[in-house]
């Protein structure tokens, strides 16, 4: 499955649904430039040590 990475901030976000163009569920990297985002296949990730997942994209996150 495939993750839309900020690699600035090390947050992991859901494509939103039908999208095609890499934006996010919740809508949060609108502002942030390309050089900063990443697609990424969820096995490609290791959360916890430089990632976190995005809190308003997957319910079992913290918040911002």
């Amino acid at each position: 499955m495939k993750r839309i990475l900020n690699e600035h901030t090390g947050t992991l976000h859901r494509l939103r649904p039908g999208s095609t163009g890499g934006a996010t569920a919740c809508g949060a990297l609108r502002h942030v430039p390309r050089r900063y985002v990443t697609t990424v296949g969820s096995d490609e990730v290791r959360l916890g040590e430089d990632v976190d997942r995005c809190g308003r994209c997957f319910d079992d996150a913290g918040g911002y």
